[in-house]
């Protein structure tokens, strides 16, 4: 563990719906979002070289999946209606790429509230253990140079389903040839 920093922030996505105004939660009951890995995670370390960065795109990126996911899917064994958003988005179905990223912005915001969020200070031992169907996650990298390694285990979850019983659905998977002097291993963190 770094000596400062490397906490762990997640938010609650069940509250962030019930924070939502009647209008608000009836207009995103009936959205449903594009999601893609197609994504620079690599943005976010302008410190890494371009070959660290390629690779690290190289890795995420080697299958670009492309789905269709309810804005608000009930949670299997709650029962609870969560807001199904993060970075992954790359558009609501019908609207325009402006109108959707403003929607995506007043949506994303009532997730990452301070009232929804728990925010670990992770210290060696630490284990956390989270409902990816029900939060959001995101690694602060705000601990420089430091050596961090965390281990992480996702486990396969459940098709997500709409209010109205629709479930999700893969649109597209597309494979990509990834050149072998980018597939190395870097040394930058996203998430834990």
């Amino acid at each position: 563990m770094p000596e400062a920093g490397g906490d762990t922030v997640w938010a609650n996505t069940a509250t962030a719906y019930d924070d939502l105004s009647p209008t608000l939660k009836t207009l995103a009951e009936r959205l449903w979002a594009i999601h893609s890995n197609d994504y620079d995670y690599a943005s976010f370390y302008q410190d890494a070289d371009s070959r660290q960065q390629n690779g690290y795109r190289d890795v995420f990126r080697r299958t670009v999946y492309e789905t269709r996911h309810p804005v608000v899917h009930v949670h299997p064994e709650t029962g609870e209606r969560n807001l199904l958003l993060g970075n992954f988005v790359k558009r609501f179905e019908g609207l325009s790429s402006q109108d959707s990223a403003q929607l995506f912005s007043v949506l994303q915001n009532h997730v990452i509230r301070l009232e929804n969020t728990v925010r670990w200070r992770w210290q060696a031992g630490d284990v956390a253990i989270w409902d990816n169907r029900a939060t959001q996650h995101y690694a602060i990298n705000d601990y420089g140079d430091a050596h961090r390694v965390m281990r992480r285990v996702t486990v396969d979850g459940d098709v997500p389903v709409s209010v109205d019983g629709e479930q999700s659905r893969s649109l597209r998977v597309t494979p990509r040839d990834v050149p072998a002097a980018n597939a190395e291993p870097t040394n930058l963190n996203v998430a834990a």
